[in-house]
This record gives C-alpha cells, sequence and structure tokens, in this order.
C-alpha cells in the first residue's frame, strides 16, 4: 500500500483530533463501555455523542477526594451517614476537573 503526499505534522494531527471528556478514562456503569471507549446505547448499536451522567460521578469518584464529606478516591459521598450512590457532591465534581486538567 501506497500513500501519497506527505506525512500529516504531528502539531496539525493533535489540533484534529477529537475533545474526549476525561471521564472515559473510567469504565461506564450504565452502559459498559471499557475505559477510552465512548458511551452507546444499553444496546451497543449506536455510539451516543456524549458521555453518560453515572460515568462522569464514577469518574469523580474515582480520581478525586471529596472536599465536603472527606470521603477518599474509590469510596462514595454520604450525607450524614446516608451514602449517595447516584451522585457526589460538587465540590467533588470540581475536584475531579482540576485533576483530569
Amino acid at each position: 500500500m501506497t500513500t501519497t503526499g506527505a506525512p500529516m505534522p504531528a502539531a496539525l494531527r493533535a489540533t484534529l483530533r477529537t475533545v474526549r471528556h476525561p471521564a472515559q478514562a473510567t469504565p461506564c456503569p450504565h452502559c459498559r463501555a471499557s475505559a477510552g471507549r465512548s458511551c452507546t446505547t444499553v444496546s451497543g448499536r449506536r455510539t451516543l455523542p456524549a458521555v453518560h451522567h453515572g460515568r462522569i460521578v464514577a469518574h469523580a469518584r474515582r480520581v478525586a477526594a471529596c472536599g465536603r464529606c472527606d470521603a477518599q478516591p474509590g469510596h462514595p459521598c454520604h450525607d450524614d451517614g446516608a451514602t449517595r450512590h447516584d451522585t457526589v457532591h460538587a465540590e467533588r465534581h470540581l475536584a475531579a476537573e482540576e485533576v483530569t486538567a
């Protein structure tokens, strides 16, 4: 196989890449997309342009500690002993954005 023309410079190639959400580094608990893959419909037939909310929460839980309830990375947030299974505190979302930025 032969190619025509010059290879694309690395600087130009970097600007053409799609912007990926930092949460894609975490497996999606909703659609079961593996780390690095885009979220799909539950059937897996169609790739979605956005990341599932559950994946964003799982990413924040995995990489950041919570400033409000002092939950460490890997542990869920809690409110007075009640565990937050599907959400994290806003402070933890912000901390996760700073870690991945």
